[in-house]
């Protein structure tokens, strides 16, 4: 347990070593969910994009992932971390736009926002959250920054672009559910995609060559 805690540990060091380009792009989403608060999970999208997607390109750069095979580390230590940090950062984001959906539902400058159950923009983030943990994160340990660029940005990019449109239609729909069984149902989906996703992983991962 204490090599999964340094471990990510390690990772959040990484991602404050990127701190500058990590403020520019949260102050981007802000500035974007200020400006059309339907953007609002654009705001922590953004920095789930940055934690998980940029950080795989400085770690590369600074040949981390060398010095990650070179401790006593088991390789599902190593990639359960990743899933602990990415699951982390998913908090972070959902705490972000919580924080501006509340923002504008005081200011009430927007209907569309304002008129929207408090959960909504919470759930759509961290729906996002958990596609980066379970898709984006793996792909990056699995093809690499430098092999798998194109296929990584399009992933990172894609929930992003939608994530307003999703907002606008979670909105238009009008059913009630029950918020007992919506839950229950939310964490049992997201408990098997995730160690799915960790399981693939982890076989796939112990068959790449290391170069």
């Amino acid at each position: 347990m204490n090599n999964i805690s340094n471990l990510v540990k390690l990772q959040f060091n990484s991602l404050l070593a990127i701190k500058k380009n990590l403020l520019i792009i949260l102050a981007l989403g802000i500035f974007f969910a200020a400006v059309q608060p339907t953007m609002i999970v654009f705001a922590g999208a953004m920095y789930l994009m940055m934690a998980t997607y940029t950080i795989t390109f400085y770690e590369e750069r600074s040949k981390m992932n060398y010095l990650i095979y070179s401790l006593p580390v088991k390789t599902n230590e190593y990639i359960f971390s990743k899933y602990i940090y990415c699951l982390l950062n998913t908090v972070i984001a959902v705490i972000i736009s919580t924080i501006l959906s509340v923002i504008v539902n005081i200011l009430g400058t927007n209907d569309l926002v304002s008129s929207m159950p408090i959960y909504v923009i919470p759930l759509v983030t961290m729906g996002i959250g958990i596609f980066f943990t379970a898709i984006l994160m793996p792909a990056t340990l699995l093809l690499g920054f430098e092999n798998g660029r194109y296929v990584l940005m399009f992933i990172a990019i894609a929930p992003i672009v939608f994530s307003t449109s999703l907002l606008e239609i979670l909105a238009e729909i009008n059913i009630t559910f029950n918020p007992t069984l919506l839950t229950i149902l939310g964490i049992l989906i997201t408990i098997t995609v995730l160690l799915l996703s960790y399981f693939i992983t982890c076989n796939r991962f112990s068959k790449k060559e290391i170069h």
